[in-house]
């Protein structure tokens, strides 16, 4: 991505912010710190590079774990001085309490009812470890608006030609902002999201003249004229302009080629900060001015994010994600990237994402800290050197660079040194390099290769002519270009998909705790958002943003009693418990069971000793395994076609043989593999299984005399559900008791979109499961693809009669109570929800109940998701989990301070966090027929956590969504080689040629 900024000087008046300006305010002043100078304007290289950056920073004493910075080292969080929740809020959140009766409900959107809050979570004194609420900091910094201030909001339509979305269109805007005099003049009063809308601090006073320029002028000649690329076709309105201009790169005249678009600036109206404000400060019942909200908060968060937008040494990660990209003195090698090298020609940066958003009285601003992958600023070739280390084809090598924008010093014009990729050269041999790639040159009298063309126009000899050699041009036109003279633009993120190695990279630069994070984000995050320093952008708004983390009240729920087989109720500790000395609850033994091993891997008599040992503790029978040798599958590579048939014809060999159940040992961790197996065992042969990895499953034995054992023991809870078994349930007191067995059925909804795929309108995955027993232990699931990038699920009415029909032959009649955890969805999506799936489930419930002469049920509708970016963190080292990290603590519930100001939501963490900063599940409750309080909604959501039978710990998603996010987890492995072969461009998915369509084997 280009990172052509520096325009307000360029406008006149004020700081200059591009590259090489002098602005120190982004520049750390010691080891690991943001680094020095800036790049020099408009991104082109030689002019000055930033050294050190976050990836010369260590750890003191050494050079520490991957990502370590000048941040990881400092005391814990609750050292600091403790504020407490912010009084106005809380005394209005007490005054608006009494105002709410049960089952209110308030038009939200167009027209959609949604319940308001009843009330909050009541504090039991008696449950808890703690005899009063706690306190938590949250990565929230209040935000004031001036009110006074006139903002107004600009419609920009871009035609005849179009420039479509991306970095073309953003510098579209860039040469708007720098050409137009009247937005020039704005200064810090504009800003823009570089797509169809701009913000203002006042009007833009547009003139009314026309005007055709068409010779540049000296600077001093042209100061507040159009430049020769604009042209105004006739009279414009007070509050429209009309004109034409030309699209060029940052420091260059517009191609000879290029046609001028016709740009219509239209204001849109005032954007009602005034009616924002009554909107906070108004009753739950009053939404008059709730489309305000929306309104504002979509203007804020264009106005802040124009900080970092226009600094030059910030560089934007994705929407609203911003980073401070470590820049290269030497772009041959990598250096000054060892800390953040996530191998295979990527690195991994930190990154901070910002938005506003509304709570009770205030507004909020939500910085977070995240790890995103770019690619280094590095030497072309270099990085293709980095990437063949990986070990994949060239197919994948000229996916991984196509649209790469790379610099090249030959070219002296500026602005047209940098290119884009476009492909390889591809020949029978292989890829045509330098030496071997001829064409045609006007300038010379016969082909020529590209090797001696460089040599006799440039005199340039090549270093690496067997290279391969890169189209920068078009398929009709190409360009050819050798790799080793080009350096990639710094600052260009990867939107591919990782690797295993670079996901584990990047989980460990990512995965910090509370008090590194929140120092990193107040140290760093608010620098890089232009939070904390002189900011003239959000002065000119009226903005300003405390930079202390918001305090807000918390409460830390128990957790509910399990039982398993013949022992009495307990009560496990930080949300995780062992199987030692205990039964399941109901075991169900293997009837024929065997093993396969794939590739290479091994499994020794002693790791087979104790697999059976911990069968028969566990109450899985004492036979077995049938064969005693098991079975083998010689793999291939990962994705090719012996892999296929090598598992598909070892998994048919075992159930002709009558196995029931397979332990199936992977040679190595991989996604490939893994998908092709599970693809082959539950839609081919239909032959139940589970997977080991043979590297995992060395690493559990040695010296300790209970090697395997734990290992083992969480296997089988796996292996138990499968075959029917129940590894546990909850206790007396573990639902309310409005949740009745026989009368409730929960359900659990997911849809997961197509990521990285070479077919185009690639399908989406719905899975849907259900509780049908007694104990909420045993869930029944449906997955098919539907319409690709659609998040509701088409057939909804179909999958639930099917979850229906199953409890009516279970019980004998339909459940009296639905409970309904939606995962997956947005705030704006609430809408479609209700209107399309909700409504399609009551639709089938009036057409079922009559047969069994039942009223239809009483719903409750919850979306939950972790898609959030809200953290706590402890003000005190009681009310943290006491593990290395301190983490707030498991049943952690919050549900004032930083929740809706009117609607029915709150956060809730279940689970103790294993590594990083623990992230809680936020969950708004957008339907509910009977009168539940709050409280019980928040346990009952705690409780049903600890019901996911595949491990002894509590899980941070409510299992119901839990189980549908593996469905639809499983369906995208069914689909994985299909979607991602080699298909020529532009080929489409079609159903009727899919592998998969829905469901699995029968058996």
């Amino acid at each position: 991505m280009s990172n052509n900024r520096g325009f307000r000087a360029a406008r006149g008046g004020g700081q200059a912010q591009g590259r090489g300006s002098g602005d120190d305010r982004y520049r750390g002043g010691g080891r690991g710190g943001f680094g020095g100078g800036a790049q020099g304007q408009g991104g082109r290289r030689g002019v000055s590079r930033a050294s050190g950056g976050w990836g010369g920073a260590t750890r003191a004493g050494g050079r520490g774990r991957l990502g370590d910075d000048e941040f990881t080292p400092g005391g814990p969080i609750f050292g600091l001085q403790v504020e407490v929740p912010d009084p106005a809020v809380a005394n209005k959140e007490e005054r608006d309490r009494p105002k709410l009766g049960d089952n209110v409900y308030k038009k939200f959107g167009n027209g959609v009812l949604l319940p308001l809050r009843p009330g909050f979570g009541k504090f039991l004194q008696s449950e808890g470890d703690f005899k009063s609420e706690i306190y938590l900091r949250t990565n929230h910094f209040a935000l004031t608006l001036d009110d006074q201030k006139e903002i107004y909001r600009y419609h920009v339509n871009i035609a005849d030609p179009e420039i479509p979305p991306g970095r073309k269109r953003r510098q579209f805007f860039l040469n708007l902002l720098q050409d137009i005099p009247e937005l020039r003049s704005m200064q810090h009063r504009i800003a823009t999201d570089y797509s169809t809308t701009l913000i203002t601090a006042g009007k833009i006073e547009f003139r009314n003249i026309v005007e055709e320029l068409s010779q540049a002028k000296p600077d001093d000649e042209k100061s507040n004229e159009e430049p020769s690329n604009v042209e105004q076709p006739g009279e414009s309105k007070s509050d429209e302009k009309y004109f034409r201009l030309t699209y060029h790169e940052e420091g260059a005249l517009p191609r000879p080629t290029e046609k001028p678009s016709r740009v219509t600036i239209s204001l849109v109206g005032v954007v009602p900060t005034s009616e924002m404000a009554r909107y906070l400060q108004s009753v739950p019942e009053d939404s008059t001015h709730l489309e305000s909200r929306l309104s504002t908060i979509q203007a804020l968060n264009i106005v802040v994010n124009a900080t970092p937008n226009e600094n030059a040494a910030i560089y934007q990660a994705s929407r609203n994600v911003f980073a401070h990209y470590p820049r290269n003195t030497n772009p041959m090698e990598m250096t000054d990237y060892q800390n953040v090298d996530l191998t295979g020609g990527l690195i991994g940066v930190r990154a901070y994402y910002s938005s506003a958003k509304t709570s009770t009285a205030r507004i909020l601003l939500n910085v977070h800290g995240q790890c995103s992958p770019f690619y280094p600023e590095l030497n072309l070739r270099k990085l293709m050197e980095l990437f063949d280390r990986s070990g994949r084809d060239d197919f994948a090598k000229e996916k991984f660079l196509r649209r790469l924008r790379v610099q090249f010093d030959h070219i002296k014009k500026d602005g047209q040194n940098i290119k884009t990729v476009g492909g390889f050269c591809h020949r029978e041999d292989g890829l045509g390099s330098s030496e071997s790639v001829r064409f045609k040159s006007s300038q010379y009298p016969s082909d020529i290769s590209v090797a001696d063309y460089f040599k006799k126009k440039y005199d340039i000899k090549l270093q690496f002519p067997k290279a391969p050699v890169i189209n920068f041009g078009s398929d009709d036109k190409p360009v050819w270009i050798p790799v080793e003279l080009g350096i990639v633009m710094p600052g260009q993120p990867f939107r591919g998909k990782l690797n295993d190695e670079q996901t584990t990279k990047m989980l460990q630069m990512a995965a910090r705790g509370p008090a590194e994070n929140a120092r990193r984000l107040v140290n760093a995050g608010l620098k890089v958002i232009g939070v904390g320093t002189s900011n003239p952008i959000l002065s000119a708004f009226g903005i300003s943003i405390n930079t202390k983390m918001i305090v807000v009240p918390a409460r830390v729920l128990p957790p509910p009693p399990l039982l398993y087989n013949n022992q009495a109720p307990f009560k496990p500790e930080k949300a995780s418990w062992n199987l030692a000395g205990r039964e399941f609850y109901r075991s169900e033994p293997l009837q024929k069971w065997s093993y396969l091993r794939c590739g290479r891997s091994t499994f020794p008599d002693n790791y087979l000793r104790v697999l059976r040992q911990q069968i028969s503790a566990c109450g899985l029978g004492d036979k077995g395994p049938e064969p005693l040798q098991g079975y083998h599958a010689m793999l291939g590579k990962e994705d090719d076609d012996k892999t296929d048939e090598a598992l598909r014809k070892a998994l048919q060999r075992a159930k002709d043989n009558g196995v029931k159940f397979l332990f199936v040992i992977l040679e190595r961790k991989s996604k490939a593999i893994h998908a092709r197996l599970k693809f082959f065992a539950d839609i081919v042969v239909g032959i139940q299984h589970t997977t080991l990895v043979h590297a995992k499953l060395a690493a559990q034995f040695g010296d300790r005399g209970n090697a395997g054992v734990d290992y083992f023991a969480n296997i089988m809870q796996k292996v138990n559900m499968k075959m029917g078994g129940i590894n546990h349930i909850l206790g007396l007191d573990g639902m309310s008791q409005k949740i009745q067995p026989k009368t409730t059925m929960f359900v659990g909804i997911d849809v997961s979109h197509p990521t990285y795929t070479t077919l185009a309108n690639a399908p989406s995955i719905v899975g849907i499961v259900a509780s049908l027993d007694d104990d909420f232990t045993k869930w029944y699931g449906s997955t098919r693809i539907q319409e690709g990038r659609v998040e509701m699920v088409a057939e909804i009415g179909e999958l639930m009669g099917e979850r229906l029909n199953l409890y009516c032959q279970r019980f004998d009649k339909y459940p009296e109570n639905i409970i309904i955890y939606r995962d997956g969805v947005s705030e704006g999506q609430f809408e479609m929800v209700l209107k399309q799936e909700v409504s399609a489930i009551d639709a089938k419930c009036a057409q079922m109940y009559p047969r069994k002469n039942q009223k239809p049920p009483d719903l409750l509708v919850i979306i939950c998701g972790k898609r959030h970016r809200t953290r706590f963190y402890p003000t005190n080292a009681e009310h943290a989990d006491q593990t290395r990290d301190q983490n707030t603590r498991s049943g952690t519930v919050v549900d004032r301070g930083v929740t809706s100001e009117k609607f029915w939501d709150f956060f809730v963490q279940p689970h103790t966090a294993i590594q990083g900063t623990a992230k809680p599940c936020h969950c708004t409750v957008i339907r509910a027929d009977r009168d539940f309080h709050p409280d019980v909604v928040q346990r009952l959501t705690h409780n049903l956590s600890y019901l996911y039978g595949r491990a002894t710990k509590a899980v941070s998603l409510c299992t119901p969504a839990y189980y549908a996010d593996i469905m639809c987890e499983r369906g995208n492995k069914y689909l994985s080689k299909h979607l991602n072969k080699r298909w020529p461009k532009g080929t489409e998915f079609k159903a009727n040629e899919s592998p998969w369509q829905a469901d699995v084997h029968p058996e």
